[in-house]
């Protein structure tokens, strides 16, 4: 047997070991999924458990003047449960479908079909102070003062564009 023969079987061998006592190492990290036994645990004290729902609480303040309307409304985004339940993002705080909060009442979510054949998901939202009724997508804002819906990347952007304008950013 030659020199360099011998010389990479030892290589080959300390490498063999060193990776070896690596993945010793790595198996007390721990998983970064769950088991399929976890998964199948998790799933089954999901279904057993009673949905505890968020329900409005009833506000003593007085109801709002007719003629006073509501901040901006601004659906950040929602997650949809495999169980059915949705969560929605409006105004920063996490709210239930078919709620009351900061005097609007939020609807369903449901899909809403465009000519393009695409649907997207929109909230109802209804402004009780004035009657009227708006469909938002994630990410858009309603402004109850002009009656519009702006998308909420445009605003920020917009913010941005005022801020380099009057050179307070990038100094």
């Amino acid at each position: 047997m030659n020199k360099l023969s011998g010389l990479s079987i030892f290589l080959l061998a300390s490498l063999t070991s060193y990776m070896s006592a690596q993945a010793a190492s790595d198996a007390d990290f721990g998983r970064l999924f769950s088991s399929a036994g976890e998964r199948k645990k998790l799933d089954t004290l999901r279904q057993n458990q009673q949905l505890i729902v968020a329900s409005p609480q009833k506000n003593t303040s007085p109801e709002p003047e007719l003629n006073e309307l509501p901040e901006p409304i601004t659906l950040q985004g929602y997650v949809k449960r495999s169980d059915g339940a949705t969560t929605l993002w409006v105004n920063n705080k996490p709210v239930q479908e078919n709620s009351a909060q900061d005097h609007v009442e939020i609807g369903r979510l449901t899909k809403q079909h465009n000519p393009a054949n695409n649907g997207s998901d929109s909230l109802n939202v209804r402004i009780p102070a004035t009657g009227k009724s708006v469909r938002l997508k994630a990410g858009q804002q309603y402004a109850s003062e002009t009656g519009q819906i702006v998308e909420l990347r445009l605003l920020e952007k917009k913010k941005q564009l005022n801020l380099q304008a009057t050179g307070t950013v990038g100094d």
